[in-house]
């Protein structure tokens, strides 16, 4: 396994994130000139000691000698800042967003959804869980391609971001899976969420393949936490997993609702939250 880069420290990001924001040229300049006021009071303090009262000529050269070489080293090494700190920036939103959707992966969902907890069970919020699944997906691949599938799981993200609100937390959980977090939302309202995001998917009309339209459905499994009740992720994933496998048998292309059992700490031992219960 590769280790985990290690952080900038907070003055390094800091001092940093300034050169970014000045840019090269005016960190460069700044850089070169307090070098400059640097070796003039350094040359100074030195005449000074060994018995000089007046600099003479010494005042330009302490100036101007240091010039070329901040000037250039400067340069380069605030170019070498402002590039690794993109690459930073670029690398860390890369590892917190699905190359595909463009939604946030499960990492950064597993992120957002402890903060949600935390605050949800400091006040007293209910909270709700969407896992979205596309019916018949494999079947999608097999008649009309993987790029067709992509499109499918495009169109479904874009689909979903539209239907819900800007507060709800929307990732790609994996292979044809979604997941929804529903911060303050109790279960009839998550019900009626899900259904505009099940009729949504239902009614897009621009996907064809092969001269035919491709009909794409979604199956929606609701978990829902009143204020009170000790849900953790686990115990929210699960359930929503139970219920996405009862609109699956159900037929498919609806919305089954449950609630975790009161006073349930812990997720079921031997399942894991990140295993989907269901096939496709």
């Amino acid at each position: 396994m590769h280790p985990e880069p290690r952080e900038l420290t907070p003055l390094l990001r800091r001092f940093s994130q300034g050169v970014m924001r000045l840019g090269v040229l005016w960190t460069t300049l700044l850089f070169s000139a307090g070098a400059s006021l640097f070796s003039l009071l350094l040359t100074w303090l030195i005449l000074r000691t060994i018995g000089y009262q007046e600099m003479g000529s010494a005042f330009y050269i302490s100036l101007v000698v240091p010039l070329p070489m901040t000037l250039i080293s400067g340069g380069i090494i605030f170019s070498l800042m402002i590039a690794l700190e993109k690459a930073r920036s670029q690398a860390h939103a890369l590892s917190m967003t699905d190359s595909l959707t463009g939604l946030s992966n499960r990492r950064h969902f597993l992120q957002g959804v402890q903060r949600e907890l935390h605050l949800a069970q400091r006040h007293q919020q209910p909270m709700a869980l969407l896992i979205l699944d596309v019916d018949h997906f494999k079947r999608v691949n097999d008649l009309y391609g993987h790029s067709m599938g992509d499109q499918v799981l495009i169109e479904i993200s874009q689909c979903c971001t539209q239907a819900l609100r800007t507060t709800d937390l929307l990732a790609r959980w994996g292979g044809e899976e979604f997941v929804v977090l529903l911060p303050n939302t109790h279960r009839e309202h998550a019900h009626q969420l899900a259904e505009r995001v099940r009729e949504a998917v239902a009614g897009l009309a621009q996907l064809s393949a092969k001269s035919e339209a491709v009909r794409v459905t979604i199956s929606v499994g609701v978990a829902c936490a009143e204020p009170g009740q000790t849900a953790t992720l686990d115990v929210l994933v699960q359930t929503a997993d139970r219920a996405l496998y009862e609109a699956k048998r159900g037929g498919r292309n609806q919305v089954a609702p449950l609630q975790p059992e009161r006073n349930t700490a812990a997720a079921t031992p031997g399942v894991s939250r990140f295993a989907p219960m269901v096939a496709t």
